[in-house]
């Protein structure tokens, strides 16, 4: 059994007001017309691969946060 997020008429006419008002502030992008596609040479795609499949990337960022206290609360 799944669960199915609904929004109330009222509820999604006031987030597309909202999301209108950012777009128009320049404070919300557009989303972008074409897939992503990585400009990194495949060899060095595979290289951050391995990296974050040994678990040492996400070890160094656990480092990093750990080392500044305004990182930790985001």
């Amino acid at each position: 059994m799944g669960n199915r997020l609904t929004m109330s008429p009222e509820l999604s006419e006031v987030v597309e007001r909202a999301r209108k008002g950012a777009r128009e502030a320049g404070e919300l992008l557009d989303r972008p017309t074409e897939p992503f596609h990585s400009h990194l040479a495949p060899e060095v795609q595979a290289v951050f691969r391995e990296w974050r499949d040994s678990g040492e990337f996400h070890r160094v960022i656990a480092e990093v946060i750990a080392d500044d206290p305004e990182l930790q609360t985001l």
